[in-house]
């Protein structure tokens, strides 16, 4: 039953790595900001401004 609870946890854990919400998280923290929509937008502009910036040449 450990087993069990522990792979959940580690499930659960890895789907918020996934999908940014532990980075959202991160984020939140560092920024001691609140969530809010607007937060959650600059979150996601910064991370697809870093993402995209510069391009690359064959």
């Amino acid at each position: 039953m450990k087993f069990l609870r522990s792979l959940r946890a580690y499930v659960i854990e890895l789907i918020r790595e996934l999908s940014d919400e532990s980075a959202y998280a991160r984020h939140l923290a560092q920024t001691r900001a609140p969530h809010s929509k607007k937060e959650w937008q600059t979150f996601q502009n910064c991370r697809l401004e870093r993402k995209f910036r510069g391009g690359r040449c064959c």
